[in-house]
């Protein structure tokens, strides 16, 4: 174990390797001595073939760039296997290292693998908030396909967006008893980039498959409006006690529909329009220089 965690301190990618290993010699302890035996003949044939075809690939740039990009692929997917798994144990230690040290051993691997993951319950965090935007995303591209290709099913912009925005946070039902802690733990200075840019794409989503397409300065205006609305029916969403968080939807309508007053006053007004729009550019463009990404479609 002590030999995996100094290469995991210092190649997470040959690290991955050494951790297949064990998961591979002991997932079954069932095995015969002569199967583990034939097992390890297996794995060490297998590590001199990777390594000669590693030594081979360093020969060439294109060689040695294609083996890193496998070795890192492979070392994603373990990651994500156990972060999936650690899913499990978020009711029982909630979002920490002790929950993905458990997650990973449900699937196999050491508890040491646990070092791969620097930022501890941080990273369990940003992975379950990554893996709702995927699936939100997934549902606003089945609805618009839905909606465009049925015109009878297309709803106004705005219940568009407060569907997708209902939809998103109920996501985050099954663990609303421990999602203050998870909040928490997103404000460690090495989480708040990618918290950040977890945010900018959900909102950035939601308008997009909400058909906003505009090239103008308004694109700015929306996404940071949205932002601020998601967050604070989030945290609204930590105390309510209604029945299937009811008052939370109805809150969430009424910051949507005080959101759109708001912006036409705005728009009725070119300095306070310009001002807005000027503020909302600055943030977007300091989140998109912080985060190195450009975030225009």
């Amino acid at each position: 174990m002590k030999i995996i965690r100094v290469i995991l301190k210092h190649s997470p990618a040959r690290a991955t390797c050494w951790i297949h290993l064990h998961h591979n010699l002991y997932a079954d302890s069932s095995d015969s001595s002569f199967n583990k035996n034939e097992n390890v003949e297996n794995l060490k044939s297998e590590s001199v073939s990777s390594h000669h075809h590693s030594s081979v690939s360093s020969l060439s740039g294109d060689g040695e760039g294609e083996q890193r990009k496998r070795d890192s692929e492979y070392e994603n997917d373990v990651k994500n296997k156990i972060l999936e798994a650690s899913l499990n144990f978020v009711a029982e230690h909630g979002w920490t290292k002790a929950a993905i040290v458990a997650g990973a051993q449900s699937v196999g691997y050491p508890g040491v693998v646990s070092e791969m993951f620097p930022l501890g319950g941080s990273n369990l965090v940003l992975y379950y908030y990554s893996v709702c935007n995927d699936h939100l995303r997934e549902y606003l591209i089945e609805r618009a396909e839905a909606e465009s290709q049925d015109p009878d099913k297309q709803k106004s912009v705005k219940l568009f967006i407060y569907d997708a925005m209902e939809t998103r946070l109920r996501m985050i039902i099954p663990y609303i008893d421990k999602w203050p802690q998870a909040l928490a733990t997103l404000t460690l200075s090495k989480a708040v980039p990618t918290a950040l840019s977890n945010l900018l794409i959900l909102v950035d989503d939601i308008c997009y498959y909400a058909g906003d397409r505009s090239v103008d300065l308004d694109w700015y205006v929306r996404r940071i409006a949205l932002a601020g609305i998601y967050k604070v029916t989030e945290l609204y969403m930590l105390q309510d006690k209604s029945p299937d968080y009811e008052e939370t939807w109805k809150f969430l309508k009424k910051q949507l529909d005080d959101a759109a007053t708001m912006y036409s006053c705005i728009q009725q007004s070119e300095q306070a329009s310009q001002l807005t729009k000027e503020i909302s550019i600055a943030t977007f463009t300091t989140a998109r220089n912080i985060l190195g990404l450009n975030w225009k479609r």
